[in-house]
């Protein structure tokens, strides 16, 4: 059986900005392995935190992601002595 790996994601500046003021807005996040997509994940609301949102996310050892459409930014890390 494989290693599993946690990770963090993160989603920075998640909002959009309008004439009205700073509303929620929408980002789509793909998990990728080795370029090939193997997850999916929605984020909606808004969030200006400097820290970010973060989730956890479990899968296996090598993987990424990239901001796929919506603002803002995201990192994805792996967890540090976090597998089994």
């Amino acid at each position: 059986m494989q290693n599993a790996q946690r990770y963090k994601l993160t989603i920075h500046d998640l909002f959009t900005a309008t004439e009205g003021g700073i509303c929620g807005a929408e980002a789509e996040v793909a998990i990728l392995d080795g370029g090939v997509e193997i997850d999916y994940i929605k984020f909606s609301g808004k969030c200006q935190s400097k820290d970010g949102y973060s989730r956890s996310y479990c899968g296996k050892p090598g993987l990424t992601a990239e901001l796929v459409s919506g603002p803002g930014r995201i990192q994805f890390q792996a967890e540090q002595g976090v597998s089994s």
